[in-house]
């Protein structure tokens, strides 16, 4: 049976909702904590605890935290993370004065998500690797597994992309062949470095208003936030979320489909096949096309990497994981 804990910025008290009485309003804060058998509604995957009050205040965040005892410092030593789901950056982040407690509070909402992404990456990867074993053996897939490959080939946009073929002109041994260079998972110190990077540390007025963490451009203003120093004539705007775990699915998504990341994706495969690992300062290198900025774009992401020692996440796991070891795994790419 699902327990649920209602929990309120000034106090963590179970099935109870405090009124706390202002001079201006009555203001009513509810935390629910899913835990255990919590299946989101985005299609995400399972989480065993759910944050979400509008708005979310700082206080709430940390004491959801402090009860799973869970703390970046923790995790870079081995701990691992728990299944919760922040959904928004923290209300008035910003007036946290301490500058490691408030990178702190973005990294550990941030990092369950990256993890659960390419957990889920990861799923449907094993099923491309399964297609591709069987066809390797010169074996015929299925109706239902072939239904199921070219299902993948539409998400990944293998088919229909200019640059590869239409489905017609795909056999399966070449959907299986670009699919495995786009269904991998992502470093997750260039993920969250890009987080930080695109949203100010989660202080950018498009985190607050759209969840949107890693700055994708839309051309329509009402799929996105329109950018106050827009310059005439420009179309534009910054595409906005229900939620900062959609945010970092699109984000992933943008990376592995996009023609401008093929670099990226190349360079992602045969590292993996050479070290057996992802290194996300070296894989910065490949998205000089990710901003305007060029290389020197690149570097404040190796900058971000090395400073906040980003790269002792990238061994990070989910608690009770299903998929055994997701950015690390032999099976990786």
């Amino acid at each position: 049976m699902t327990a649920v804990i209602a929990i309120n910025a000034l106090s963590l008290k179970k099935k109870h909702i405090i009124s706390i009485a202002g001079a201006l309003a009555l203001v009513v804060l509810a935390v629910f904590f899913l835990w255990r058998g919590f299946a989101s509604r985005d299609g995400s995957g399972h989480w065993d605890v759910e944050v979400s009050v509008d708005p979310l205040p700082v206080s709430a965040v940390e004491e959801a935290f402090a009860k799973l005892d869970y703390d970046v410092m923790k995790i870079r030593n081995g701990y691992g993370v728990p299944r919760v789901l922040v959904r928004t950056v923290p209300d008035y982040l910003g007036q946290v004065p301490e500058v490691d407690r408030r990178k702190g509070l973005f990294l550990s909402a941030v990092l369950p998500l990256v993890l659960a992404v390419n957990e889920q990456i990861m799923r449907e990867r094993d099923d491309i690797e399964g297609f591709a074993k069987k066809t390797r053996v010169q074996k015929n897939l299925k109706r239902a597994e072939s239904e199921e490959l070219e299902r993948l080939a539409r998400v990944y946009r293998v088919i229909d992309d200019e640059d590869v073929g239409a489905a017609d002109d795909l056999n399966e041994t070449e959907m299986i062949d670009e699919l495995l260079l786009r269904a991998a998972p992502l470093p997750v110190s260039l993920v969250l470095a890009q987080a930080a990077e695109e949203s100010a540390w989660g202080l950018s007025r498009f985190a607050a208003e759209g969840n949107a963490l890693y700055g994708q451009w839309v051309w329509n203003d009402e799929a996105g936030i329109i950018p106050k120093d827009r310059i005439t004539g420009q179309t534009h705007s910054v595409r906005a979320f229900r939620d900062i775990y959609e945010s970092t699915l699109a984000y992933a998504y943008n990376l592995n489909t996009h023609r401008a990341y093929e670099p990226f994706r190349r360079m992602r495969a045969n590292m993996k096949a050479a070290t057996g690992h992802l290194d996300g300062q070296t894989l910065a290198g490949a998205l000089t096309r990710y901003s305007g900025r060029g290389q020197a774009y690149v570097e404040s992401l190796r900058s971000i990497i090395r400073a906040n020692d980003l790269a002792a996440l990238d061994r990070a796991r989910l608690i009770g994981e299903t998929s055994a070891d997701v950015a690390q795994s032999p099976t990786g790419i």
